[in-house]
């Protein structure tokens, strides 16, 4: 599919020249396989080729996978012409749309490769929020940003988010009477804990509306007035008063209701309900009776009751029954109300908690000089429209002359904003560099905008490309819209299918603008024959075969549909795989293989699982889930129990999972021969029965290895090692597969990710990462020969010659619980943002909501037809559509009704193939013919190869280079010992190490800081870093001792300012008769003056030596090497080193003649 396709339509190829001619702006709407990435690398090198300078390109894809293919597409074009014959260059130069070359275009064209690989700032291809970052870099003080900002990564973030929520919700409930209080206590009355959270947090993060109609509001009170005012009622009106209204009003007062009771009592068994319902609601009060009153005039759903009473009632009392029939007209009316201020009360509490937690999570990215991606754009987008716009502008507008968005459908309102604000100059005719015509391309579909939940609006497509193209056509300026028909992916059936899928009006409106009507795709003349096969939904169990109590908790029955689903598919697979069905355009046929199968679901569940499962058990190579659960993973939860096992050694079950995973390789039969009659541990009777068992003795030897390196490693240093050097990824991967790879991978990059934001402690990193669930995204477009299983959303971009579509039945509301209402804008500004409502109940909604409901339960419908068009237009070949039967009927269309109609509906000719599973209906091209298989011939047997002995023979181990010291291992652990390791002293030594990293961090940091805060940054830290292993009290404790350390008089040059704090240093220091050592550590405080350098270590020990002459030789030899490798950086200054003990706070200087000494036993 990737070969390059001949007989290429002569229109087709006129288009593609039109959109990547550079001197022309082009909005180019593109068929899903349309060629597109083809057309964007074009203009690209066809820019470079008309000597526009590389720096002056931007190009902005959604993605940094696309940004990533897309400069290598770019770059492994242009390093191919740089060898390639005059007639090849010449050719590659007119396929990209350019006119014939000459001999210097082809120089031009060959020096392209270093021109873009060398120039500085070089070719930009780039996502939104990677430029944005980088404008913001370049302009902080404008757009008001730290000037050395950090981008909060997603993980952080729900941290952040979980902390501040955790703070507010505290505060509230420790404070009933405060405004948070009372708010909380509205809040858990209409939901549980747990799910306020979840509103909450996405209200919080819902920055295009929630927050930035609040922020807009300027005050809770303003804001509240317009909620009020959407609703239809007053600020000021109170439930109290609407359901006092209730039970007191004119029609019906409660003095009469004991003796309209009286009267129901002598009618049928209906009207005798009516009168226990008056005669139970006088027997309470408050809201308790005002619904039981409601009760007489309403069902239990709050719809009026159709008859009040029987006939009987009515004949005998028609006054009574008119009476209650006014009384009825006049209950619905404030039960209007009513649910009118309940939706008012709760947006309000949830307006007050969410504003306070948001206030919390911005102070705390204040603080730490962080920004999340949602700030990127809201930055910059406050930059370019307020901040010194002209300044920015025109410092802007001598770097980009050229723009070129990919994906355009998915790019949000604020982030075309941004793009318009820094383009605005192309078409003002009087920019900062006259005379340089200045272009905009963008591409895009948007039957393809499926990320809405991301802030794409699909409309924005077709109304930007009105406005470019007029904003073009007024500067007189040349601008193509251009559209993209042909496929280059599918075959004629296929596209079929998807035209008529999306025939009717009602249907295509949900992909595209109306006004373009019903989609038309055309497929190239060499595209192989497709078809399009649609399986009989499976039938679900008429009851369940668990095994009740007995059956594991994600049991699945063979019987279950997905399961049945799951088995036919592996089937299907199978049999394309022996029969050697073709693929592949005229001309270049190949038989499929399983790397061209994908299988895709709406979202992951039942039948995702069973599908991976059913592949596996049959051998049949899979690539795995493409999304994963980190912490879920089973190589991963190995590794956690190791950490368990090291960190508690009395935690017998931990030990036993380590030990039967691949780390150890034992198996059932040898933890028999350990637990069960074991007296103590099951890491002393591994001690024990090791001396008479060598399977055992191996997992002992390596077990004490691991205990002996993770009490002196950090984390990532550990895992590294382990999964390394001790060879566990090879054992993991040898059980596991190669998928565990990214697993591991993940694992080991989030260790080195914790180290940079906390202690390093394995205690403290086994919390963390069991804190938040970390999801590692697989890259699914590596060619390897697997089977694909994988998302719609997922898939975006993707292609393969057989697709299945399995999941159809789904209603697009499934998945979807609505948390936030979006109210129309009404007469507001049209940028403005609209009122939001924390929903509740759908049938309490005001009318009002309930169309806004409405309004949004129609998006996610469009939404969830436009994921329909790109599952469809994935399949190159073959599309085969199977489901599960739904057990409740779906008021909404689902994808397989969708499908089914357009075929039926489409002219492609049917026909019904009977299988075991199933008739099958299979539409293709009427004269279609199905291209042979290939024939199998038989390969002789293969002969023994006899390889040389060298070959065999293991290489001799390399030294390294240089030796490598590290100045801070020598002074680790001195003085511990590793005798006796028990629970108590491991404890011990984590909380004195946490103790001394703490001190150190605190000693690095609080000088640089203006001393009326110091003891507020010292108790912000500790708070942060130090419980729950430190009280309240030691926290404050060890903020005093640090502080009072620093502001002691004597050792105020040692903090003054231009000392450095945690200086890194690496050199080389000379050994006689060997070559030099490498010598790489860090400097506690380094004190440089013009007459001498002072090194200063800080030691925490609490029982420090009396002189220096005692000083631990660990110690002194660390402050030699760095003492050797500084007088070489200053020879004409004395070096001195000196021990800060912080528990007595002393500072010991080392004498010259003991340090020279260490030096010599270091290097002999």
């Amino acid at each position: 599919m990737s070969a390059p396709r001949q007989n290429i339509p002569d229109t087709v190829t006129a288009l593609q020249a039109r959109a990547s001619d550079p001197d022309v702006s082009a909005f180019v709407a593109a068929n899903a396989g349309s060629g597109k990435t083809h057309v964007l690398v074009s203009r690209v090198i066809r820019l470079l080729l008309n000597d526009v300078p590389p720096e002056k390109i931007l190009c902005i894809t959604f993605t940094k996978a696309a940004a990533a293919n897309m400069s290598q597409r770019v770059f492994a074009t242009l390093g191919r012409w740089v060898r390639m014959p005059d007639k090849e260059l010449d050719a590659a130069i007119r396929n990209i749309g350019a006119s014939a070359p000459n001999a210097a275009t082809r120089m031009r064209a060959r020096k392209l490769f270093a021109s873009a690989l060398e120039t500085p700032g070089g070719l930009k291809v780039q996502t939104i929020h990677a430029l944005c970052t980088r404008l913001l870099q370049q302009f902080p003080f404008e757009a008001n940003v730290p000037a050395h900002f950090s981008v909060l990564d997603d993980r952080d973030q729900n941290d952040m988010m979980e902390r501040a929520n955790l703070a507010v919700l505290l505060d509230a409930s420790a404070n009933p009477a405060s405004p948070a209080g009372r708010a909380l206590d509205v809040a858990m009355a209409n939901a549980a804990d747990a799910t306020f959270k979840d509103v909450v947090r996405e209200a919080c993060l819902s920055r295009d509306h929630f927050i930035r109609w609040s922020d807009g509001a300027g005050s809770i009170e303003t804001a509240m007035a317009q909620v009020a005012a959407t609703l239809g009622i007053g600020l000021g009106d109170r439930l109290e008063d609407v359901e006092r209204e209730m039970v007191d009003g004119p029609n019906l007062p409660r003095g009469e209701w004991p003796s309209v009771a009286a009267i129901f009592a002598t009618g049928s068994k209906t009207d005798a309900e009516q009168a226990t319902r008056l005669r139970d609601a006088l027997t309470l009060t408050g809201a308790g009776q005002a619904n039981k009153y409601l009760s007489v005039f309403l069902t239990d759903k709050l719809d009026p009751r159709k008859s009040l009473a029987t006939r009987a009632i009515r004949d005998a009392h028609p006054g009574l029954v008119q009476t209650l029939e006014r009384e009825k007209d006049r209950i619905v009316v404030l039960l209007t109300k009513r649910r009118a201020i309940i939706q008012r009360d709760r947006t309000q509490a949830l307006l007050v908690i969410a504003s306070a937690v948001a206030a919390h999570y911005r102070r705390e990215k204040l603080e730490r000089g962080l920004l999340d991606y949602d700030d990127l754009i809201d930055k910059t987008h406050h930059m370019l429209t307020h901040m010194s716009p002209g300044w920015v502008h025109f410092k802007l507008d001598r770097g980009i002359d050229h723009v070129l968005i990919d994906e355009a459908q998915d790019t949000s309102p604020r982030q075309w904003d941004i793009i318009d604000r820094l383009t605005s100059e192309f078409t003002s005719g009087a920019g900062a560099r006259d005379g340089i015509r200045r272009t905009i391309f963008a591409v895009g579909d948007e039957k393809q905008s499926i990320f809405s939940f991301q802030g794409a609006a699909p409309r924005e497509f077709d109304n930007r490309r009105r406005d470019i193209k007029t904003r073009f056509e007024d500067a007189q300026l040349k601008f193509e819209s251009v559209e993209f028909k042909h496929s280059f992916r599918s075959g004629w059936a296929i596209l079929q299918s998807v035209d008529h899928v999306f025939r009717e009006a009602s249907i295509f409106k949900s992909i595209h603008a109306i006004s373009n009507g019903y989609p038309v795709h055309d497929a190239l003349g060499d595209a192989a024959p497709a078809l399009v096969d649609l399986w009989e939904l499976e039938k679900p169990n008429e009851r369940q075969t668990g095994k009740g109590w007995t059956a594991a908790l994600d049991a699945v029955s063979e019987t279950d549909p997905e399961v049945r689903l799951a088995q036919r598919v592996r089937g299907e697979i199978a049999a394309l795989i022996e029969a050697h069905t073709m693929t592949g355009p005229a001309g270049n046929r190949r038989p499929v293989s399983y790397g061209d199968v994908l299988i895709l679901v709406r979202r992951r569940g039942k039948a995702f699982d069973a599908i991976i499962q059913a592949l596996k058990h049959a051998n049949i190579p899979v690539a795995g889930a493409d999304r994963l659960k980190l912490t879920e993973h089973i190589a991963v939860i190995d590794l956690m129990n190791l950490a368990d096992a090291l960190l508690l050694p009395r935690d017998d079950l931990a030990l036993a999972v380590a030990l039967k995973s691949p780390l150890f390789g034992l198996d059932d039969d040898d933890l028999l021969l350990l637990a069960p009659e074991r007296t103590g541990t099951l890491r002393s009777a591994l001690a024990e029965h090791a001396q008479d068992n060598s399977r055992l003795t191996a997992a002992l030897d390596r077990l004490e290895r691991y205990e002996r390196r993770f009490a002196q490693d950090t984390p990532f240093s550990f895992y590294a090692w382990l999964l390394g050097g001790d060879g566990a990824r090879a054992r993991i991967l040898a059980r596991l597969g190669l998928e565990a790879n990214d697993a591991l991978d993940e694992f080991l990059e989030l260790a080195l990710s914790y180290e940079q934001k906390a202690p390093a402690s394995l205690q403290g990193f086994m919390a963390w990462l069991r804190a938040a669930d970390t999801e590692v995204k697989r890259d699914m477009e590596i060619a390897r020969d697997e089977v694909r299983v994988m998302t719609v959303h997922g898939a975006k971009g993707l292609e393969a010659s057989v697709v299945f579509l399995i999941d159809t039945t789904t209603s697009p509301v499934d998945s979807h619980r609505v948390n936030l209402i979006r109210m129309p804008q009404g007469n507001a500004a049209p940028d403005a943002p609209g009122v939001v409502l924390w929903a509740g109940r759908k049938d309490d909604d005001p009318k009002p909501v309930a169309a806004a409901r409405s309004a949004m339960k129609d998006d996610t419908e469009d939404e969830y037809r436009r994921l329909l068009y790109v599952a469809m237009t994935r399949a190159a070949d073959r599309l085969i559509v199977g489901g599960v039967q739904p057990r409740k009927a779906s008021a909404a269309i689902s994808w397989y009704d969708l499908i089914a109609k357009g075929l039926a509906a489409s002219g492609l000719q049917r026909d019904t193939i009977e299988t075991p599973s199933g008739p099958v209906s299979r539409f293709t091209r009427s004269g279609d013919v199905e291209p042979p298989a290939l024939a199998v011939v038989a390969q002789p047997a293969a002969t023994a190869t006899e390889f040389p002995v060298w070959l065999k023979t293991p290489a001799p181990r390399e030294e390294p280079a240089d030796v490598l010291l590290r100045p801070s291992d020598s002074a680790q652990g001195d003085g511990e010992g590793r005798a006796v390791v028990t629970d108590e002293t491991r404890a011990a030594r984590e909380r004195a190490l946490r103790r001394g990293t703490l001190i150190h961090r605190l000693l690095q940091s609080l000088p640089d800081v203006a001393s009326e805060r110091r003891e507020k940054a010292a108790h912000d830290f500790l708070q942060r870093n130090a419980q729950p292993l430190f009280s309240k009290e030691e926290c404050a404790a060890l903020a005093r001792q640090v502080i009072a350390l620093i502001t002691t008089l004597s050792f105020a040059p040692l903090f003054a300012e231009g000392s450095r704090a945690e200086v890194s240093i690496a050199g080389r220091v000379a050994r006689p008769g060997r070559p030099p050592a490498l010598v790489s550590g860090q400097i506690d405080r380094l004190v440089v003056t013009p007459d001498e350098v002072l090194i200063v270590d800080y030691k925490t020990n609490h029982a420090p030596p009396q002189a220096a002459d005692d000083a631990p030789p660990p110690y002194v030899r660390q402050l030699a090497l760095y003492r050797d490798v500084l007088q070489r950086l200053y020879p004409d200054r004395r070096v001195r080193c000196a021990l800060l003990w912080t528990e007595t706070t002393v500072m010991m200087e080392i004498p010259a003649s003991a340090l020279d000494a260490e030096l010599k036993s270091a290097l002999s």
